[in-house]
């Protein structure tokens, strides 16, 4: 067929490829209206889109003034160097002072230096490994059988490290003939872990005995003890505390002190209401309620007699979005000190947007904490949810599995479908009918191809006939 489309004309010396491509051309632009309608409705899904994100984004902001947890924020400050302070849900307003007097420390043994890593010692044997206090209070223990050929300080090391009772050991070298030590190092600080070593080995052997044995309790053995086991000792407002860990989640409540060096004076800690963080909450609502309504304005602009409307203008779904949530805000919280948003100094403004007045929102902070967090999460042991609590029922329905934004989209994307359906259609008739002209201009070519030949056949008999009478 395309050879044939391409010849077109040539047998009538017409331009039937260029008559065809105009009327495929005209009979194309039927599906121009269609196409445009499928490109508003896409567009119009797109719009979806952009509210869906703009309301969730309240959606987010809500849920976190929603938790009562915000408004029991506590801000903790320090400038100490000898440790650090993080402050937890459970932290209260304070003052510390607080003096470290030891850091926690964990224990190391050293062994006697050997010539060689690899050299057997003595002829194997069991060691029991053991953690506990110097009063002899033992932890976890464990048994290792070392045969003659395990019994080297390599040997011992990875036998050791592989029992996994909470020592590490390791090798060292000093340097001289007989350099080769093994140290033991316990993985956790405090006196609770300090390290025992027993040895039994066959009768008559004391070779391990001699290098590995030691009694933390006592403090004998043949292992020398380099770092001592240590507890970390501090006094928080003069209280003396003693911890085994440099890490106290219990010494101030709802903190936790990480100690790192001890200290000359007294270093303080402040613990406050954490306004700012409240505050910061409140402003990312206000923020992303604002962007809303600066998203829903700007997709139902009127452009005038220019055009420029918005994708969604006139959309009822965009006007029912907006009525809801304006309800939610308006609507009066029966329980607690405060029942509007208003009374804490955010209000909605004439033009749909909503402020903040800091004065009045400090004052109110300042002044009644308690209330501002039950008006926003509801009072303490009732079910009332407060501002945020019908925001976050009334968003559910906007922008929910099932809500009316969803239902929107869906009614939408049938709509597109419904389209695609009818251009699929469309095009086959379009397509039918250039088929059809097509097939009757290569007929007509045919025609008048072969009518041009009879028509020079013609001519040219003529002329053979005049030419025998001039001849006579």
């Amino acid at each position: 067929m395309a050879s044939a489309i391409s010849s077109l004309g040539i047998g009538s010396n017409l331009d039937l490829s260029g008559l065809l491509d105009s009327l495929k051309s005209s009979e194309q632009s039927r599906l121009t209206p269609l196409k445009n309608q499928q490109a508003s409705y896409r567009s119009q899904l797109s719009a979806y889109g952009v509210l869906q994100g703009a309301l969730q984004q309240i959606q987010t902001a809500s849920k976190a003034l929603g938790k009562a947890t915000l408004y029991d924020s506590i801000q903790v400050s320090s400038a100490a160097e000898a440790f650090t302070v993080s402050g937890g849900a459970e932290a209260v307003p304070g003052r510390y002072a607080i003096d470290v007097d030891r850091i926690a420390q964990a224990q190391s043994l050293v062994s006697d230096g050997q010539a060689a890593l690899d050299a057997p010692i003595g002829q194997g044997g069991t060691l029991t490994l053991s953690l506990g206090d110097s009063a002899g209070q033992t932890g976890d223990s464990v048994a290792i059988t070392l045969g003659a050929d395990g019994s080297s300080l390599e040997g011992v090391r990875d036998a050791i490290n592989e029992a996994g009772i909470g020592i590490n050991a390791s090798i060292i070298n000093d340097g001289s003939a007989a350099g080769y030590r093994l140290v033991l190092s316990s993985e956790d600080t405090g006196t609770e872990a300090q390290i025992s070593v027993a040895v039994s080995e066959p009768a008559g052997e004391t070779a391990l005995t001699d290098l590995l044995s030691y009694d933390s309790g006592t403090g004998r053995g043949a292992l020398t003890q380099t770092v001592a086991a240590e507890n970390a000792l501090l006094r928080v407002n003069g209280v003396t505390i003693e911890s085994p860990s440099n890490t106290l989640d219990e010494a101030i409540q709802g903190m936790t002190l990480t100690l790192s060096s001890t200290t000359d004076t007294a270093q303080i800690v402040s613990s406050t209401r954490d306004d700012n963080k409240i505050k910061k909450a409140f402003e990312t609502f206000v923020s992303a309620y604002n962007r809303f309504q600066g998203v829903a304005k700007s997709l139902t602009a009127y452009g005038g007699e220019d055009g420029g409307n918005g994708v969604l203008i006139g959309d009822s779904t965009v006007r029912s979005i907006s009525n809801q949530l304006r309800g939610a805000l308006n609507t009066p919280m029966a329980d607690g000190g405060f029942s509007a948003l208003a009374e804490i100094g955010v209000s909605l403004q004439s033009d749909g947007t909503m402020a903040l007045d800091d004065d009045a929102f400090d004052t109110a902070l300042a002044e009644r904490r308690g209330d501002v967090a039950d008006l926003m999460a509801g009072p303490p042991d009732t079910d009332a949810g407060g501002v945020a609590g019908l925001l976050g029922t009334t968003l559910e329905r906007l922008v929910g599995d099932d809500g009316l934004l969803a239902a929107a989209r869906s009614g939408t994307e049938n709509r597109i479908d419904g389209l695609d359906e009818r251009l699929s259609r469309m095009q086959d008739s379009v397509d039918a009918t250039i088929a059809r002209y097509r097939e009757q201009f290569i007929q007509l070519d045919s025609l008048m191809s072969s009518l041009n030949s009879t028509g020079n056949y013609l001519t040219q008999q003529l002329s053979m006939l005049n030419n025998n009478r001039n001849d006579k």
